[in-house]
């Protein structure tokens, strides 16, 4: 390799790693936070319930209301499709949703939950002000019957309090 070719390369280096601060800087500053909570009802069947094995599916339906104050996610509606399964007390699932604005634009989240309360969930897909939105965090379940906490209910509400980030395009 000769001296010139050295100096190119050790140039190219240097001027890509003088500019990867400022790429992930602009990345982090699109990133805006994401803290609502999904007040719902939902109805669950069951396929299966014993002691062993518990397999159920629910159609969920809620109301959004947005934590923070730039009331970004503020009165979506949601439309969830939950699938699931109790397994010696532990309970897995994997829910669906479709979040709908004002404006009948929508975006749509998968959440997965290895146990009750903790989930984690991610942007999938959007449309219109949302087309291209990124993101997810984790979020945390609350299930209630006539005021009470419950594990497997046929009918109940709740809600689902979800943190995270999103990003959409420029």
């Amino acid at each position: 390799m000769t001296a010139r070719k050295l100096v190119k390369i050790i140039v190219f280096i240097l001027f890509f790693i003088g500019f990867l601060p400022i790429i992930f800087a602009s990345v982090a500053q699109a990133q805006q936070p994401v803290d609502f909570t999904d007040y719902f009802y939902a109805a669950v069947t069951y396929l299966s319930s014993s002691q062993e094995l518990t397999i159920f599916h629910s159609e969920v339906r809620g109301i959004i209301r947005d934590n923070l104050e730039n009331k970004k996610f503020d009165n979506l509606t949601s439309y969830c499709l939950r699938s699931g399964r109790v397994v010696a007390g532990k309970s897995s699932s994997s829910t669906y949703s479709k979040f709908t604005d004002p404006d009948g634009d929508f975006f749509i989240t998968e959440t997965i939950a290895e146990g009750v309360p903790e989930a984690t969930w991610k942007f999938l897909q959007g449309t219109g002000k949302w087309k291209g939105i990124t993101g997810g965090g984790t979020g945390k379940f609350i299930f209630m019957t006539r005021g009470k906490q419950q594990t497997s209910p046929t009918m109940f509400q709740g809600y689902l309090r979800m943190t995270g980030t999103f990003e959409l395009p420029k």
